[in-house]
């Protein structure tokens, strides 16, 4: 699929070449290596783009803060989604003290303890040579990483972003689960996670697959999903005993206690029939439904709720 490997070690030097085992009977997982390219050129348009991670204090996107940002950029055929030069040499990965102690839960996650990040800081400015260069964003679980980046780093406010974990329906490419390391073991490799650039690694590894169902390559799909329009509907006044209709058709309750909160809402890329279904289904009548257009500028972040 690729031209150059992202294995640490050749399948050759570990499996005999007079193994006659059925392979439907094993697996050869092997620690993945990001290779500093993983094809050549072949005459398409090469775009730039920043795979990113955060590890934070705990989970919450409101109340905890980062503690490390990892950036690792790379180029790409456009027209293909194939991953051409990983740019290690413009990577960046650096701790930060956050403004709330680390909890004990995420140094078990992470290994960083409050120690560690002690008196650090993250130049503004390093961030920003990185991230202008780059044409789209991509994180696992971008809904995540882009508001706490976005939180104090403005340049992440003036690019699209993606998401491998959300773009890809993994379900219907056979795979039951769409967390990093599960999918890296599908492919065949192992990682240390759990540290903001080694995830990095993780996710472009991903990005180079091509899917066994589709046959389409993840950097692709995540591509052509961050080029699609997406509209955010909003369910006011929802009746409450509909809630679980709601929550069954993949509305999500935003709390009182956020700005434009107290609703349930959610994303679709058919606004019509959605506004059909809650007039239908939930307000039993003809009535206004907010609608609001959505863009790769504005996915996954906090922005988003800025209605007014």
């Amino acid at each position: 699929m690729n031209q150059y490997s992202h294995f640490a070690v050749d399948e050759a030097d570990l499996i005999r070449p007079d193994t006659h085992a059925d392979r439907a009977n094993w697996r050869l997982i092997r620690r993945l290596q990001t290779p500093d390219r993983y094809n050549d050129p072949q005459g398409g348009t090469v775009k730039r783009a920043l795979v990113i991670d955060v590890e934070t204090t705990g989970l919450s996107t409101e109340n905890d803060d980062v503690t490390q940002l990892a950036m690792l950029p790379f180029d790409y055929e456009a027209e293909s989604g194939r991953i051409l030069a990983v740019l290690k040499d413009q990577a960046f990965d650096h701790l930060r003290e956050p403004a709330v102690p680390i909890s004990e839960e995420a140094s078990l996650v992470t290994g960083i303890t409050n120690e560690m990040v002690a008196g650090k800081s993250i130049d503004g400015s390093a961030v920003a040579t990185v991230v202008t260069n780059a044409d789209l964003i991509i994180a696992h679980n971008a809904s995540f990483d882009r508001p706490m980046v976005e939180r104090h780093w403005k340049c992440f406010t003036e690019k699209p972003w993606t998401c491998t974990l959300s773009s890809i329906d993994w379900l219907r490419e056979g795979y039951g689960s769409g967390k990093l390391d599960y999918l890296g073991m599908q492919f065949g490799w192992f990682y240390d996670g759990h540290r903001a650039m080694t995830d990095c690694e993780a996710c472009l590894a991903l990005l180079a697959q091509a899917l066994p169902n589709s046959g389409r390559r993840v950097m692709e799909l995540v591509r052509e999903a961050a080029l699609q329009d997406d509209h955010l509907i909003r369910g006011v006044d929802a009746p409450f005993d509909l809630k679980d209709k709601l929550r069954q058709r993949g509305y999500r309750w935003r709390p009182a206690e956020l700005p434009n909160g107290r609703v349930w809402w959610t994303v679709t890329a058919e606004p019509e029939a959605e506004i059909a279904w809650l007039q239908s289904e939930i307000y039993g009548q003809e009535r206004p439904i907010p609608v609001h257009p959505i863009t790769a500028f504005e996915r996954y972040s906090d922005r988003l709720w800025n209605l007014d």
